[in-house]
């Protein structure tokens, strides 16, 4: 057997390494957490936000696509434009949107919409499979290098970094034996690093004492119809809208609250919306049925009894 393949050096450039035993300065919280058993831990991947964000990378675009030729009739002069000048202008609108599929459709977000890592205390094995691909990497927990990563991300609109927590093993399934990285998705987008700490102080805890001293997760909420699911975004920025009228004087701050929940709704509520829409039957890379079973996340199919040919749920 050759020597390990190694993933590449600048894939640790930035992070932060975190040690087990060892506190990490943050509370144990279920930041990227799933789902949780006794048995078995679920995380969201990295991989899982940018493929939401490709998508709603679409939505956004449309967004920008109306608003520059809105802005282009309101410099030029609604006065001085001429059909064939308004025309010429609305051409250019498809254009970002056309570009932005582009991205999204080479990127294969299409084709899924990311994973999961599952670890399980009893085997102490970490299970993981990458986005669009079939083979299962199992990893040792108790030689993971665990690190909260550094992405920096340039763009026209200023600087910004996440910082998923990578959990590094070998895979010694493979020929050669080669490095794995999982990342967990903890973006931290505004608050560096901390949810990748809290996420690491939640797994040693799990793995050493199981779920019971644990804040849970979010429940998993019940798959809706393409509909109900492109409309979700517009309920919850409704229902956040409420929820800071109904504070204290917060009928007084409407002059600015809602010029900013307006923003909010173009820049966010309609994105997600068309996301939900765009990836309503894109699938999650899926386990294999046995490491279901191990873990204890095998789904029960309810049995389809029809009577005359309609269907009854029993």
């Amino acid at each position: 057997m050759s020597g390990i393949k190694r993933l590449p050096d600048n894939l640790r450039i930035g992070g932060t390494h975190l040690h087990k035993h060892r506190p990490t300065g943050e509370p144990p919280q279920p930041d990227g957490v799933r789902r949780i058993n006794n048995y078995c831990i679920e995380l969201e991947t990295f991989a899982n936000s940018t493929q939401r964000g490709a998508a709603g990378a679409i939505g956004l675009s449309i967004i920008s696509s109306i608003g520059i030729f809105l802005l282009s009739l309101f410099v030029i002069g609604a006065g001085k434009l001429t059909l064939e000048d308004v025309m010429d202008i609305a051409l250019y609108i498809p254009l970002l949107p056309a570009i932005i599929s582009l991205f999204y459709f080479a990127g294969g977000a299409h084709r899924s919409r990311g994973g999961f890592i599952r670890i399980h205390r009893e085997t102490r094995k970490l299970y993981f499979i990458y986005p669009r691909q079939k083979r299962l990497h199992v990893l040792d927990w108790d030689q993971l290098e665990v690190l909260a990563g550094f992405i920096p991300i340039v763009s026209a609109s200023g600087y910004a970094s996440r910082h998923p927590l990578y959990l590094i093993g070998i895979d010694y399934s493979m020929d050669p034996p080669t490095e794995i990285c999982a990342a967990c998705g903890n973006l931290g987008l505004f608050d560096g690093d901390r949810s990748a700490r809290s996420l690491w102080s939640y797994l040693q805890v799990f793995m050493e004492r199981g779920p019971d001293d644990l804040p849970r997760p979010a429940p998993i909420p019940p798959r809706q119809s393409r509909w109900q699911s492109t409309l979700q975004p517009y309920r919850d920025w409704r229902a956040g809208l409420r929820r800071t009228l109904a504070k204290p004087y917060g009928l007084l701050k409407t002059p600015i609250t809602i010029p900013l929940w307006l923003g909010w709704l173009l820049i966010n509520a309609f994105p997600d919306s068309v996301e939900a829409f765009i990836q309503y039957n894109v699938p999650y890379t899926q386990f294999p049925k046995e490491i279901d079973r191990l873990c204890g996340f095998e789904v029960k199919r309810k049995p389809v009894i029809r009577v005359d040919g309609e269907r009854i749920d029993p």
